[in-house]
């Protein structure tokens, strides 16, 4: 179940308050690799410490970035951290950590969360793989800039990736841009500027307690898929399509199309979007999809009949998007220009979204916003 190798500290490689990146050997072979370490939950790692690491994933060659991680000391005690709050997160392990909920009593928020339950007609951008993440937030952020307005966005992550905020590089640098204006991490996901017990409290948090404008929803770095078609973390896009409807907001559902993969389930629309819109959606979702795919045959079936709306966007504009960011963004390995058809998915998505949110903000209705939409995109 999982393999432990003992090594050694040799470079602590990047220093922030919720993780490290260090270099270490393997006692083993002698071998070298990066390790992560989050501080909060075994106190901070120097150079020289021995340290037991959980090297599975890397032994198996999974997409976890090639990194081991530190699960503890072998010659000294864990440091215990300060108790910050009483909601459990990573429960019944021996990692458990207590957290400050947003909607626990003796928060700020937990009368606000005793009356606020609705989303009041937010439209909430809804993506499945966390590279999505940064390309919708430049997007938004291109569109503020044109338009001279600073709106509030914030991130929602679940937890059908990476557990703790901290391991995302991504979630960062946008954050420290000033793009990002806060994380709700829900679940068991944590390290979020404000923790939330499930999805639909999560979302009613970023809405009311953030204040959020634009509100993007995805898993923290990976994603597991077995080949199968219900096999995958990725199901959670269309349960979050569902509560977004339930809570009164509008969903708008990111399709995840590739124009390269070794993967010929992945190419064109992902299966794992046909299965999303197909059969986990109960509710209608705005889904934005280039103008060029052909989707007449997942249009026609489903549970229920999305709003399906085509946009016109070229590669070069999401370039342009991009530019000011300064991370390298790819998914799956591969670049925009290595895979545009991606890029361009998730950046006129975002797009859509932030039009959609303009009319509603104009005073226009979820209908009459969307067949502006279809009318001025098709």
């Amino acid at each position: 179940m999982i393999r432990w190798e003992k090594g050694r500290v040799e470079a602590v490689l990047e220093e922030r308050e919720e993780v490290q990146r260090l270099r270490v050997r393997l006692e083993r072979t002698g071998e070298r690799g990066t390790a992560i370490h989050y501080p909060p939950l075994l106190g901070r790692a120097e150079v020289g410490d021995e340290v037991w690491l959980n090297v599975t994933a890397v032994h198996l060659s999974l997409g976890t970035g090639g990194n081991h991680f530190v699960a503890g000391w072998v010659k000294r005690p864990p440091r215990s951290a300060p108790i910050r709050g009483h909601i459990m997160k990573l429960r019944y392990t021996p990692w458990q950590i207590a957290l400050p909920a947003g909607e626990e009593e003796g928060s700020s928020h937990h009368e606000l969360l005793q009356t606020r339950k609705s989303l009041e007609g937010a439209p909430i951008l809804i993506g499945e793989l966390h590279s999505m993440l940064p390309v919708a937030v430049a997007t938004w952020r291109h569109r503020a800039e044109k338009e001279a307005i600073d709106p509030r966005i914030v991130y929602v992550m679940t937890d059908g990736g990476a557990l703790p905020a901290a391991l995302s590089q991504h979630v960062q640098s946008l954050t420290e841009l000033g793009w990002l204006k806060g994380t709700v991490t829900v679940g068991h996901a944590f390290g979020g500027t404000m923790e939330a017990v499930n999805l639909y409290s999560g979302l009613l948090l970023a809405v009311h307690a953030l204040r959020a404008d634009l509100v993007f929803v995805s898993m923290g770095p990976g994603i597991v898929g077995t080949g199968t078609p219900y096999g995958f973390t990725g199901v959670e896009q269309g349960q979050a399509i569902n509560a977004v409807h339930t809570l009164g907001g509008i969903p708008v559902a990111i399709p995840r199309m590739q124009q390269k993969d070794s993967r010929s389930r992945h190419r064109g629309l992902s299966h794992h979007t046909r299965t999303v819109l197909a059969s986990v959606a109960l509710a209608p979702a705005v889904v934005p999809h280039p103008e060029e795919q052909d989707l007449e045959a997942l249009c026609l079936s489903g549970h229920v009949q999305h709003h399906w709306v085509p946009f016109r966007l070229s590669p070069e504009q999401v370039e342009e998007f991009l530019a000011p960011y300064p991370l390298p963004v790819s998914t799956m390995g591969r670049t925009l220009k290595e895979d545009p058809l991606f890029f361009t998915a998730v950046s006129g998505a975002a797009e859509i979204t932030w039009h959609l949110w303009r009319f509603l903000s104009a005073g226009l209705s979820p209908n009459e916003s969307i067949a502006r939409l279809r009318s001025r995109n098709g």
